[in-house]
């Protein structure tokens, strides 16, 4: 981040949005604020109901159906000294230990102290792995139940990826050791269940917040959303959508016989439209494994999808799709004071285009837009700029767009659309249905 940005505060600020608020177990789409507030300007003339036919929806992902949701923010988190220092501190502790332990390994003199050490640090990766994941469950629990603020849980989730990273380089290296060192080895199965098991550890979302705490990307605005040691998460960075979830109640493990090809029909099944879609893909993983990773690049983006042994669903997945590349056709528009406002509309925490038009001329209109709870507080997203058009993140539940161009104002309340989920409402308890109960459903998870 530039000095400048630096210079602003001593400590990470992340400017709401859209409200933390918990899933409602009446099902209401009703979203709640945590600050009290209006705009204070009349209603707008909504003029268009939207169109229910989306071919964005037609590309499905990985959610948290509303039944397991238990909270969701949308905010902007920004770069500032003191968490910024805080986090560059603990990744050098992690880097520097990786440097400690091979050099241990090399000035080991007798061979055998060489193995020992190396079955050592082998198993230590392994077990700090498994506590990496205990740390996960524990920071999502805090975030749900209202323990963690964002803020808090997106540094967190920031750490873990950045030592998963280290550990991972540490793996690489450790491998490399073992394959120089004379008569011994450590299966190349084992290595690479480590290298999937730290890769469910990490992403893309949750490495951009650790380059903003860095200050190696500017402030960005983050979708989070939580439910039983499951994490969903999405940004727009350098004009591509990306988003991440991970859904711990689809991760059974110990499934037996599973082989690479069951986990790529597990793949095409969950994802019809990117596999009709697919140009290429690549497959990591072993009969040893309890995931598989299969990434399949395809026409609007990539998908990086992690399959389970045991339940033989995806349980992670990475989405990237170029702004470019993201097609919305459900729209809705509210005109005043000269303005037509427009949402072309997608599911929560998905990218919605924002389009502003003169109602005189048709011209596009640069102006500023917010973006909040109805009846709540709004926070500035952008400018729509000399197109008239701005892309942002869309919120859980109706949200208010204001466009304020002078002494024009045009409001637009908002519902998302239905989430194309990969499984419907699946959830832990419905894993022993059949095929049937999974079909893709439109759920909101508020």
């Amino acid at each position: 981040m530039r000095a400048a940005a630096l210079s602003l505060a001593l400590l990470l600020v992340l400017s709401a949005v859209a409200g933390a608020v918990p899933a409602l177990p009446d099902g209401s789409d009703a979203l709640a604020s945590d600050a009290s507030g209006s705009t204070g300007y009349g209603p707008s003339m909504q003029v268009s109901t939207p169109n229910e036919t989306d071919e964005e929806t037609s590309i499905s992902v990985l959610g948290i159906p509303q039944g397991s949701a238990t909270r969701s923010t949308l905010k902007t988190e920004y770069v500032e000294l003191g968490s910024g220092l805080a986090f560059g501190s603990q990744t050098t502790d992690v880097r520097l230990e990786s440097a400690a332990v091979v050099e241990r390994i090399e000035a080991a003199g007798a061979n055998d102290r060489r193995q020992q050490y190396l079955l050592q640090e082998v198993s230590a990766i392994e077990q700090r792995t498994i506590t990496l994941r205990t740390r996960q469950q524990q920071v999502i629990a805090a975030y749900g139940s209202g323990e963690l603020t964002p803020r808090r849980l997106l540094y967190e989730l920031a750490v873990i990826d950045a030592e998963a990273r280290e550990l991972q380089q540490r793996r690489e290296r450790l491998q490399s050791l073992v394959e120089s060192t004379p008569g011994f080895s450590i299966s190349s199965s084992r290595f690479g269940n480590i290298e999937l098991e730290l890769n469910t550890l990490t992403g893309p979302v949750r490495g951009h917040a650790a380059s903003v705490l860095n200050g190696e990307a500017e402030s960005t605005r983050f979708f989070v959303q939580s439910g039983a040691d499951s994490i969903e998460l999405s940004v727009i960075r350098d004009g591509t959508y990306v988003r991440e979830t991970y859904r711990g109640e689809l991760r059974l493990g110990n499934g037996g016989s599973f082989s690479l090809a069951d986990a790529v029909n597990a793949t095409e099944e969950a994802y019809p439209t990117i596999t009709e879609l697919r140009i290429r893909d690549d497959i990591v993983g072993n009969p040893e494994s309890d995931s598989t990773r299969v990434t399949i690049e395809h026409e609007r983006g990539r998908l990086v999808a992690f399959v389970d042994s045991g339940s033989e669903r995806v349980f992670k997945e990475y989405q990237y799709r170029p702004i470019d590349q993201v097609t919305t056709g459900s729209e809705t528009s509210a005109v005043k004071d000269g303005l037509e406002l427009t949402a072309h509309r997608t599911y929560p925490g998905g990218p919605v285009r924002l389009q502003l038009n003169s109602t005189s001329n048709d011209e596009p209109v640069d102006a500023q837009l917010t973006v909040g709870p109805e009846g709540g507080r709004s926070s500035v997203v952008g400018r729509t700029g000399d197109d008239g058009s701005l892309w942002t993140l869309a919120p859980s539940g109706t949200y208010q767009v204001t466009a304020i161009d002078g002494s024009s104002v045009v409001v637009l309340s908002v519902d998302p659309t239905p989430t194309p989920f990969v499984y419907g409402a699946v959830n832990e308890s419905a894993l022993g249905n059949d095929s049937e109960s999974m079909t893709p459903t439109g759920v909101l998870a508020n």
